[in-house]
C-alpha cells in the first residue's frame, strides 16, 4: 500500500474498527466489562444457516441489576444524516421511556423491575433512513436493527437460565440493544408536511438534531416466529411443568409468556447514540441506568403526578357516563309521556 496515500485512513475508519475500540474504552470508564463481537447462528434469506454478530457485548453491573449492552457500531462521514420520523411515548403501542431496557424478572421472587414514570432518556422515533452526499441508503439502519434483534432471544434465554438455575443471587437482567454511530441524528418535527420539506433549505428547518434517540421497533412475523421457536426449544429443554412452577411473571403459563415476549418485547425498542467528542449521549444513558437502580424523589414525584392525571381522567369519565345515563333516562321518560 502506498504510504503517501490517505485512502487507507478512509478504509480503516469505514470498517468501524476504530469506533468499536473507542466505544469499548469509553464503556470501561463507566465501569463496564466488555468483549468484542457477540456471535450467533441463524438462517439467512436463502434458508442457509450462517454466523451473524454484533460488535460489542458489555455488562454494567450494580447490585441486583445486570445491564447487558448489545452494541452495533456504524462509522459514517460527518456529512451523513440519519433521519427519523417522530413518535410519541404512550398511546396505542404503550412504548414507555424504559421500553428499550427489556427487563427480565420472570423467574425472580423478590427482585422486580419498577415500571415508574421515568424521565425519557431521549425522544422517541420511528422508521429512519440514511442520507449521504451521494444519495440515500434505506438498508443501513434496518440492517443494524436486525443484527441486534435476532440476537435478543438468545440473550433473553441466557438470563432466564441464570434465574432458573440460581447461578447467582437474585438478579434483574436487562438487555439493551444500542446502535452507536458517528452520523448526525435528525428527528423530523411533529406534523411535518411534504410541502414544508420542499420549501426548506436545510435539514435543521424540518427537524431537530439529537444526541440520542429511542427507536420504536417493529417486530415482523419472521422475527416473531424466530423468537418463539427459540423459546419453545428452551421450554422443551426444561419442561413446561417445571418452568411454570418457577415462573413469577404476568401469567402462570410459560408458553403464553413466551409468545407475548416473542411478539412485543424481543426487542421492543432500540437505543441510538451519536458518538461525539463530548459523548453526552452515553452520559445520559448511564445516568438513566443509575436512576433505574436507585430511583430519586424526582421520579417518584413524576409517578404521583401521572397517577393523579389518570385518577382525574377516570373521575371525568365516570361523570360523563353518569350524565349520559341521566340524559338517556330523561329522553326515555319524555318518549313514554308523549
Amino acid at each position: 500500500m502506498n504510504n503517501n496515500s490517505t485512502k487507507w485512513k478512509d478504509f480503516l475508519l469505514k470498517s468501524s474498527l476504530p469506533l468499536e475500540y473507542d466505544v469499548k474504552k469509553l464503556l470501561g470508564k463507566y465501569g463496564c466489562i466488555g468483549d468484542y463481537e457477540y456471535t450467533y447462528l441463524r438462517k439467512d434469506e436463502n434458508g442457509i444457516t450462517n454466523e451473524f454478530s454484533y460488535d460489542i457485548d458489555a455488562s454494567y453491573i450494580k447490585g441486583s441489576h445486570f445491564f447487558n449492552l448489545m452494541i452495533e457500531c456504524k462509522f459514517r462521514d460527518s456529512s451523513t444524516d440519519w433521519i427519523f420520523v417522530p413518535e410519541q411515548y404512550g398511546g396505542m403501542d404503550e412504548i414507555d421511556a424504559h421500553s428499550f431496557l427489556h427487563p427480565i424478572d420472570h423467574f425472580t421472587k423478590k427482585k422486580k423491575f419498577l415500571p415508574l414514570d421515568y424521565e425519557p432518556l431521549a425522544p422517541l422515533c420511528g422508521k429512519g433512513i440514511e442520507l449521504t452526499s451521494s444519495g440515500q441508503n434505506p438498508k443501513t439502519i434496518t440492517q443494524a436493527v436486525s443484527q441486534l434483534s435476532y440476537a435478543m432471544a438468545e440473550q433473553f434465554l441466557s438470563c432466564m437460565e441464570y434465574q432458573i438455575e440460581k447461578l447467582i443471587p437474585e438478579t434483574i437482567f436487562y438487555n439493551i440493544p444500542v446502535i452507536v454511530t458517528t452520523a448526525n441524528l435528525i428527528r423530523l418535527r411533529e406534523n411535518i408536511t411534504i410541502d414544508e420539506i420542499k420549501r426548506s433549505k436545510a435539514i435543521t428547518e424540518i427537524g431537530t438534531q439529537e444526541e440520542c434517540l429511542v427507536l420504536k421497533n417493529n417486530i415482523g412475523r419472521d422475527l416473531e416466529q424466530y423468537n418463539f421457536d427459540k423459546f419453545l426449544n428452551f421450554i422443551k429443554k426444561y419442561g413446561r411443568a417445571k418452568l411454570n412452577k418457577k415462573l413469577k411473571s404476568f401469567n402462570d403459563d410459560i408458553v403464553f409468556v413466551s409468545s407475548v415476549i416473542a411478539k412485543y418485547y424481543c426487542p421492543r425498542a432500540v437505543l441510538i447514540i451519536q458518538f461525539t467528542d463530548a459523548n453526552t449521549g452515553f452520559q445520559k444513558l448511564f445516568s438513566f441506568l443509575d436512576e433505574i437502580i436507585k430511583p430519586t424523589e424526582k421520579t417518584f414525584k413524576r409517578m404521583k403526578e401521572r397517577q393523579k392525571r389518570m385518577d382525574d381522567f377516570a373521575k371525568k369519565l365516570e361523570k360523563s357516563k353518569a350524565k349520559a345515563k341521566i340524559i338517556d333516562a330523561t329522553s326515555s321518560s319524555n318518549k313514554n309521556n308523549s
